[in-house]
């Protein structure tokens, strides 16, 4: 099992039917560490752009056939990739073809001849903006989708309330269901800190296997309709930094949530954490339908999408993992996934992430 990059070099396609400028671009490009293509015309690029959604374009306007301003229209009008920041590089200097440009979306205009140290700085600048835009969007998303996890126990407790029987499990159940609410709204208050994509988390001691049993209680539901056995093996007194509320809502939700979606029905999934020196490693494991290495390289990537269906058919957002790898960054910890598709003949399939964090000491009883 491989452990996914964390990283990839962003990619762009330019465009321009004049073949030296595409060498000049490539040059510049290329010395920066961008992966890159070219493009000679606006039909070429839309052929492209259904293949592989580049990070960023360069488009020149002045070309046959479709000119940029139409490729740029077709772009913005697509869901798939009118977010895609487009950067006109083009001879067309007068205010009316540089208002058009705007008023068509793009993220910047630059005419030539340009100078490439100012190219490159807008080219970063709109990177940038893009990857910060995508993450706070992809916070939005998934908080709310921790916040329907924890709704999920109190509606369910709610229904079996006529059981006189369960009603004090069932109360229980429902004010910790709700107290977690309150935490993950104060939490989603407090993030406020995305500057070059640093995250900072107020952190703590964390009991770990009180933070598995949370998320569990949250689960049960889930593994409940699959059935799907979770086994918990963690010691009483493992302690880790983490902000407590991101590591059970965003993290431990989000992968055990995974490790259910993907196991088969009657499935078993294994919580462990060991303490390893100076570090705690808990670990999410399941027996399921695993991953294509093609898949598990983009799971921690904003930019690509890693949703598919789960073994009975549940729906997902794909948006989750690069979520948990930023708070559990942010706790000054690190996480690696590894996997193995289910195939004729493969035994071991599945999927395993390692989280590992600092370890904390065990608090005192009452401090």
């Amino acid at each position: 099992m491989d452990r996914a990059p964390f990283e990839r070099k962003p990619f762009i396609l330019m465009v321009d039917d004049h073949p030296e400028n595409l060498r000049v671009l490539a040059a510049i490009l290329d010395a920066e560490g961008y992966h890159f293509t070219p493009a000679t015309s606006g039909e070429q690029a839309l052929k492209i752009l259904n293949k592989r959604p580049p990070d960023l374009i360069l488009l020149d306007i002045m070309m046959p056939g479709m000119n940029g301003y139409e490729v740029c229209r077709i772009l913005k009008d697509r869901p798939a990739t009118r977010d895609i920041p487009v950067i006109f590089l083009t001879a067309r200097f007068e205010t009316g073809d540089i208002v058009k440009g705007f008023d068509l979306g793009c993220a910047d205009y630059v005419t030539k001849p340009f100078n490439a140290v100012e190219l490159l700085a807008r080219i970063r600048t709109h990177l940038s903006i893009t990857r910060i835009s995508n993450e706070r969007r992809e916070l939005i998303h998934v908080l709310c989708h921790d916040l329907t996890n924890i709704f999920n126990p109190i509606i369910a407790c709610a229904a079996l309330m006529k059981d006189a029987a369960s009603l004090p499990r069932l109360r229980g159940e429902v004010l910790s269901s709700a107290k977690s609410g309150l935490k993950l709204i104060t939490l989603i208050r407090k993030i406020h800190a995305w500057e070059e994509g640093k995250l900072t988390l107020d952190l703590a001691p964390v009991n770990l296997r009180e933070a598995v049993a949370e998320s569990a209680m949250m689960m049960r539901k889930k593994a409940s309709e699959k059935q799907v056995t979770l086994r918990v093996e963690i010691d009483a007194d493992l302690h880790a930094y983490a902000e407590p509320v991101a590591l059970t809502n965003s993290v431990i939700n989000n992968l055990l949530a995974n490790a259910i979606k993907f196991s088969f029905p009657g499935g078993t999934v294994f919580l462990t954490a060991e303490r390893d020196a100076d570090r705690v490693i808990l670990t999410v494991r399941d027996d399921g339908i695993g991953m294509s290495q093609s898949l598990l390289a983009g799971l921690f990537d904003i930019t690509r999408q890693t949703t598919r269906p789960g073994t009975a058919g549940e729906e997902g957002t794909g948006y989750g993992m690069p979520l948990v790898q930023k708070f559990v960054q942010a706790c000054g910890g690190d996480i690696v996934v590894t996997s193995r598709e289910k195939a004729p003949g493969v035994t071991d399939h599945g999927t395993q992430a390692r989280v590992r964090l600092r370890a904390a000491p065990c608090p005192e009883a009452g401090g």
